[in-house]
Formats: structure tokens, sequence, C-alpha cells
């Protein structure tokens, strides 16, 4: 990998109507650091209960504030079976479970309704809960899709894999849980070779971390860092 510049990814996770207060806030304290240079990762249908095409004003919101629109599942609930990491994430691992079949039908799903509601389909997709399962981008389980994000690398259907020192700080059912992560992104960080990726989540607000994530996303800005998105790296990637 050669990157002609120093890079650094913001992704608010879990864009739903369900958080439309969260992301106003997000996007309103964002913008004078990084402007639109960030990403959402957007829910199709939260839970089941929040369908994107009933809610057309938080779409035009997300669409117009941020510079990608990633996929994030389909409901972001898993489905079928359990696991002790179905447990910790409150069971938002919704790609466990699912054989490959159904997960392609679920990003189908899912890219039908981003194309309806977006104008087009998705191209790159952040897994609920980080776990991928059988989400496979030369196995073709992946429809219209050509990158994806995860926590340790930014994987592309060409096979260029760019690894990433990932923050995140809602890791699940308790909200200490997010001191290490955060924890581990710093060590992460000081490997060496990684680019930065700052993971939001709505619920980073109630439970105190939002000025931690302002905070360090200014002195990466300080540091030198230029915020860019996950296309716009795997773009950087190819100079």
């Amino acid at each position: 990998m050669h990157l002609t510049t120093r890079p650094f990814l913001v992704c608010i996770h879990d864009a739903t109507p369900a958080y439309e207060a969260e992301a106003r806030q997000i996007i309103r304290d964002l913008a004078s650091l990084v402007g639109r240079r960030f990403s959402f990762a957007v829910v199709p249908d939260w839970n089941g209960q929040w369908p994107l095409a009933d809610h057309p004003d938080f779409c035009r919101l997300i669409r117009d504030s941020a510079e990608e629109l990633l996929l994030h599942g389909y409901f972001h609930r898993r489905q079928r079976g359990w696991s002790p990491t179905t447990f910790l994430v409150e069971a938002s691992d919704e790609m466990n479970g699912l054989d490959p079949e159904r997960t392609r039908h679920a990003i189908e799903r899912g890219q039908d309704v981003f194309a309806d509601v977006f104008g087009a389909p998705a191209r790159g997709f952040v897994a609920p809960a980080w776990q991928r399962a059988h989400v496979r981008l030369q196995e073709e389980t992946a429809p219209e899709i050509d990158h994806v994000l995860g926590f340790f690398s930014l994987e592309s259907r060409d096979g260029r894999r760019i690894p990433l020192t990932t923050f995140t700080w809602d890791c699940g059912r308790w909200g200490w849980l997010g001191y290490i992560g955060h924890s581990v992104g710093w060590l992460l960080q000081h490997s060496g070779g990684r680019v930065p990726v700052l993971a939001v989540h709505p619920r980073d607000l109630s439970r105190g971390f939002w000025p931690t994530i302002l905070r360090l996303t200014r002195s990466l800005i300080d540091a030198g860092c230029e915020p860019s998105t996950a296309g716009g790296l795997l773009q950087l990637s190819e100079c």
C-alpha cells in the first residue's frame, strides 16, 4: 500500500431514524472539523421497526451531510441462533447465524431499500457488530458491494487490503467497554503503518464518550492527518 497523504476515517455507525436526534448533533459538531468528509453506515430497517422509506427527511439529512453512505446490515439484529457474542453485543450481530444464501438475500434486501431511498445501491459495507460471517466479496455473497470496512482492515473486491487502527466506544452491553475499545485503538495506532478510523455510534453521546471523540478528531487534524472515507482511501491507495 502506498498513500500520498496521511488520511483518517470517521464512520458514524447505526444511521437510523431511531437515532435522528443523535445524528443531528454528530453532524453539527463534526461540520466545523471535517465538513462532509465522513461516512454514515446506514441500517435499512433498524430492528424491523424503522424502515428508511418511511423517513424521507432523515434520509435527506444523512445524504446531504456526509460524503459517503455505507450499507450496515439490514435489521442490525440477529435473526437466527445465539452465541456469547450475541449476548455481549445485545443481539446486534445480524450476519451471524446466516448461511451464505441467507447472507446474500439479506444484503440484496438492504440494497433494494438503499437504492430506493438514495438513488443507487451502496458500494461499501460495514458488518453490524463487526461480525462479517459469510460476507465474502469474491464469493458473491455481497452483491454490488465493492469494499468492506472491517475492524482491522479495509478490503476491496480487487483484493486490496489496507490495515486500520479502529477506535470504537460502543462495544456492547456495558458502557465501560468503551474504555477498552479506545485503548485497543491507542495500542494499534502505536504499532505503525495503519490508518486511524473513528467508529462512532449514537450511544457514545449518552454514554459520555462524545467529548473524547471530538478531542481525538482534533488531535488527528492537528497532527496533519486529512479526513477521508473508505472509498476515498481506496482511491488514495491507487496513487
